[in-house]
């Protein structure tokens, strides 16, 4: 599982990267049947990788297609409606992860494998941008933020401001740091964490989950910068959301787990 979407009646909405399938799993764990399909190529960090759900319920993914491209579409109800064709992916830091900021989807480019390629401002490589749901697939992204690694990770908050937990290749420190170009000094994230998700709780706590690490990592925002709090689990893998009681809802190897803070 890549990406867990809280809906207002408790279930969730989960994207599977193998196989494309959008479904619906009930506050009682309950899998319901496939809410969309499409096709992907899903080796590498390939595959559907992406879901959000906008306020009248029109689910969008991003995805590589079987020729490689990274796309966003909407995905349901109806047939799938491509709004744009992004760039081609790579075996590794794609990005992907989607998220609605006011009434336009954020998504995240990692480097595609060219690191220096960050601060380009005519490439999209290791970029956050923002996409038009209403626009036809050759729209042309705004920029967000730039200079990420790999921003698989991010959320949004009531506000409108972005924390990314930005992964990183190697040895290279991990940083969680804001997204939307606010003047923040950027916090290092445990050696080996490899965020693949982060959700938060109110507007002042992140949670953080680390895929090498396993980590479920609780940071408090004090004064506007992460403090570590604590771990709440330690099998997390792949997603993480935060439901409206506060319950923490994670991907762990064998299937989703809930943890109350």
């Amino acid at each position: 599982m890549t990406a867990l979407v809280a809906l207002p009646d408790g279930s969730l909405r989960v994207g599977i990267r193998a196989s494309g399938v959008v479904e619906d799993v009930s506050a009682t764990g309950t899998v319901g049947p496939p809410v969309a399909r499409v096709e992907v190529r899903a080796d590498g960090q390939r595959g559907l990788l992406g879901v959000a759900v906008d306020a009248t319920g029109q689910t969008f993914a991003s995805w590589t297609r079987p020729d490689g491209r990274l796309v966003v579409g909407q995905v349901a109800p109806g047939p799938t409606r491509l709004v744009w064709e992004g760039p081609s992916s790579v075996d590794r830091a794609n990005g992907g992860h989607l998220a609605f900021r006011d009434a336009r989807l954020v998504i995240g480019i990692g480097d595609l494998l060219q690191n220096e390629r960050q601060d380009d401002p005519a490439a999209i490589n290791g970029k956050l941008v923002s996409l038009d749901p209403d626009g036809l697939p050759g729209q042309q992204p705004r920029l967000v933020s730039s200079g990420w690694n790999n921003p698989f990770a991010f959320t949004v908050l009531d506000d409108g401001a972005i924390w990314v937990a930005d992964n990183s290749p190697g040895d290279t420190g991990e940083r969680l740091v804001r997204g939307d170009g606010a003047d923040n000094d950027p916090i290092e994230l445990p050696t080996g964490t490899a965020p693949s998700g982060i959700d938060h709780l109110g507007s002042d706590e992140l949670v953080v989950c680390g895929y090498k690490s396993g980590a479920l990592l609780r940071y408090r925002l004090v004064e506007g910068r992460p403090r570590l709090e604590g771990t709440l689990a330690t099998d997390c893998r792949t997603a993480i959301v935060i439901l409206g009681d506060g319950g923490v809802v994670y991907a762990a190897d064998d299937g989703l787990r809930l943890v109350i803070p």
